[in-house]
């Protein structure tokens, strides 16, 4: 049996594992037990199934501590990607076409109520997108066309017909139903794991950004006098008329390709690539229906710090890194995106995966980067740390974190032309084949106790998992999953999971 560079086995290791935990049995002691379909439904499992070690925390409350009476709105007018941040401290369409017979069939068969007519059905073929046409993007209202299009005589991009546009009426949908066919049809055109909630007057007056990135002059605001959103040259405006809601998505990245950094910086991030599909569809698919899908997905103009709102939807936890989010299934190889809409959606609460807890008995990540931005304290901290003796710009008070200096990070980054380390040298970025790492997870939430979590990181040291430029030239000679991403991670039905 191969040693893997240590006096320990694999097989060593599992019968450690049978004893640390008191083998799959102590898992199954703790997995959630289902008597009736009834028992099941009232769980919510149905709305978005989870690994069975995830625990649901209560509204506003995740695993970090938040102050709400501290926080206000932030203000991401300075971020660590500013260059002026660095000097300061250290010197982002669809073509539709069918032929009239086509058309025919179509119709008929929607007349009929034949299987695969049905309207969630038709929104599926009207909604999936490929991709933007290079002349249209999404923008902070719908779709935008450029006007190097429209001036050559091009036709302005709408999206696909809305009921009103079609002579139907508006879908009504409970806020159950919406969320139960926003998931899988979400899953679908990209979303790993999607998160909901209520924008509710905390949202309002605590997480809705004070304006754009980096621009101060262009101001997030709420009009409660209108149903819409609109756009202006000083302000995105969110309609306060009626409820708006929350739309998280964490989209898949590649985990081979992010334990292949410094040398692959930034080529993991094939959630650029789902999201060019995502984005759109999901904009298409709300549209059909007769609802909004507010926001453009870029990286300027989110409306939220958007790892904070994937932590209040229960899409992730917090991280000793402090920019990316861990999730249960993923870790932290995803990206975020956050989204407002006017579809009643029934709210997902936040998680305790024990991912936040374990980063104070962890620490990979930070004695993993280079330039050494990550904090190395034992455990999270209410109070912001000053950067070389300056005020911390870039962070908001109110949270309990682990604070990092992004301006000497980015600074880093430019300067050695990438970086990505702390990505692929988290103990959470591993693949799920192995049976042992859905014990060693649902150890690391039900337990949680610093010597086994160190030993957890130290298992993780001795079989090689992290990052390493080598494995960018290893990778050719390998074969993985479509994309690079193993998309069954979140799947539980159609035998994928068993």
């Amino acid at each position: 049996m191969q040693k893997f560079h240590s006096t320990i086995s694999r097989r060593d290791f599992m019968k450690f594992m049978a004893v640390a935990t008191g083998g799959i049995g102590a898992a199954a002691a703790v997995t959630p037990v289902f008597h009736d379909v009834d028992e099941l439904i009232s769980t919510g499992a149905t709305m978005q199934k989870r690994p069975w070690w995830v625990k649901e925390r209560e509204e506003h409350n995740p695993t970090t501590e938040i102050d709400w009476d501290i926080m206000g709105r932030p203000n991401p007018t300075n971020t660590g990607q500013q260059t002026e941040m660095w000097a300061y401290y250290h010197g982002q369409a669809r073509a539709d076409a069918a032929s009239s017979k086509g058309s025919e069939v179509d119709n008929a068969s929607i007349a009929a109520n034949d299987p695969g007519f049905s309207p969630r059905c038709l929104a599926l073929k009207a909604a999936v997108t490929t991709s933007w046409s290079s002349y249209v993007s999404k923008s902070w209202v719908g779709a935008s066309t450029s006007s190097t299009w429209t001036k050559g005589g091009g036709s302005v991009y709408k999206g696909v017909a809305t009921p009103t546009e079609r002579g139907e009426p508006k879908w009504n949908g409970t806020p159950e139903e919406n969320t139960h066919m926003l998931n899988a049809y979400q899953k679908f055109v990209g979303a790993a794991v999607s998160g909901y909630g209520e924008f509710s007057t905390l949202d309002r007056t605590k997480l809705l950004c004070t304006n754009i990135k980096h621009n101060a002059d262009k101001k997030f605001i709420i009009d409660d006098t209108v149903d819409t959103a609109y756009e202006t040259s000083t302000a995105l405006a969110v309609p306060g008329k009626n409820q708006m809601y929350h739309l998280v998505h964490w989209e898949h990245m590649s985990h081979e390709l992010s334990r292949a950094t410094p040398a692959m910086s930034g080529r993991f991030n094939s959630s650029d690539f789902v999201a060019t599909s995502l984005k759109p569809s999901v904009f298409n698919f709300l549209r059909y229906f007769g609802y909004q899908m507010i926001g453009d997905g870029g990286d300027s103009n989110y409306p939220f710090v958007e790892v904070a709102v994937a932590n209040l939807t229960g899409v992730c936890e917090s991280s000793r890194q402090n920019l990316y989010g861990l999730t249960p299934e993923l870790g932290p190889i995803g990206r975020i995106h956050s989204y407002i809409t006017d579809m009643p959606v029934a709210p997902t609460y936040p998680i305790d995966a024990g991912q936040f807890k374990f980063c104070a008995d962890c620490g990979k990540c930070a004695r993993a980067c280079p330039p050494k931005v990550i904090s190395l304290d034992k455990g999270p901290s209410w109070d912001i740390p000053d950067i070389n003796g300056k005020p911390n710009l870039m962070h908001h008070a109110g949270t309990k974190e682990y604070w990092s200096d992004g301006a000497l990070c980015r600074l880093f980054r430019t300067e050695a032309n990438g970086c990505n380390v702390c990505w692929g040298n988290c103990t959470f970025t591993t693949n799920k084949g192995a049976m042992v790492h859905e014990v060693i997870r649902g150890t690391i939430a039900n337990v949680g106790i610093g010597p086994l979590n160190h030993f957890f990181f130290q298992m993780g040291e001795l079989f090689n998992y992290g990052a390493d430029s080598q494995k960018a030239e290893d990778w050719w000679d390998r074969s993985f999953p479509v994309l690079g991403m193993d998309t069954t991670v979140s799947s539980f039905d159609g035998g994928y999971k068993k």
